[in-house]
């Protein structure tokens, strides 16, 4: 968890780059570069340090940005002279901050072009791959490999129709190591989700739930949470009946094998009052 200062600090410059991002001429260069340099802060300590420095003015520190990118991009520029004359809770955030500015990026652009939703529903079906494919994840999550070699992977296996936004997202997932791949891609996704304004549910099952069942329960979750809410269904073929659903840290488990459990549960306490009486 990032300190508070770090988060409040991020909220700050996502609201100032608004604009600076929408007239971007290329968000996703800009989202690419703003990621690169995040790798660079996290693993280049000198790096860290001359962005760290507060004698250094914001514009110099446009202008360091710009002389580390090896494409011109004013957009991530200027967004890393905000991020580095920003507070943070510690100096290393500053990588983690460059990092989610990359992913606002992206979520902008998708926005103003009227895509969003199209690069969340690519995101699930290559996450849905990875989950189904085993060794795919683990290839995209192998930390002996290096960050490009498990980047370029990625590129390999991405569908060509896929939105340029839900390239970099998948591509940056695979870059940024630590735990699964499946898990990173997943989280992305539920940030897409937040900043569209809804909800995230997942809901598990062993057959593809009905449009009733599906609608039911998005109405049931929405008045629950007040807000839309979005369904994502993830086939399990050990669930034998029923679904359960996520709610964030929250899990309803309408599966079969719970309902028999409860009512094994059920069963075993009435015999044992039967016996004591």
């Amino acid at each position: 968890m990032k300190g508070q200062t770090s988060r409040l600090s991020l909220e700050s410059v996502k609201k100032r780059s608004e604009a600076e991002i929408l007239k971007s001429p290329d968000p996703v260069s800009s989202a690419r570069a703003l990621f690169f340099l995040s790798s660079l802060l996290s693993s280049r300590r000198k790096v860290l340090e001359a962005f760290s420095d507060s004698s250094h003015t914001p514009e110099e520190k446009a202008q360091l940005a710009s002389c580390l990118l090896s494409s011109p991009s004013a957009a991530a520029s200027k967004i890393m002279a905000l991020l580095s004359s920003s507070l943070w809770s510690q100096r290393e955030d500053l990588a983690w901050g460059a990092n989610e500015m990359g992913k606002e990026c992206l979520m902008e652009a998708a926005k103003k072009e009227g895509k969003l939703e199209k690069v969340r529903e690519e995101l699930e079906a290559f996450h849905s791959l990875a989950l189904s494919f085993p060794l795919l994840d683990r290839s995209l999550s192998d930390r002996l490999a290096r960050p490009p070699k498990r980047s370029s992977l990625c590129r390999e296996l991405l569908p060509e129709e896929f939105e340029p936004e839900s390239r970099a997202f998948a591509e940056r997932c695979a870059e940024e190591g630590g735990g699964r791949y499946s898990g990173r891609l997943l989280k992305v996704i539920g940030g897409i989700t937040s900043f569209m304004g809804e909800a995230g549910i997942e809901v598990r099952s062993a057959s593809p739930l009905t449009a009733r069942q599906a609608s039911d329960l998005k109405e049931a979750y929405a008045k629950k949470l007040g807000k839309p809410v979005h369904l994502r269904q993830i086939l399990d073929p050990g669930l034998v009946g029923g679904f359960k659903v996520r709610c964030g840290a929250e899990v309803t488990d309408m599966s079969a094998q719970a309902q028999l459990k409860a009512l094994c549960g059920a069963m075993r306490k009435e015999m044992a009052f039967s016996i004591k009486v």
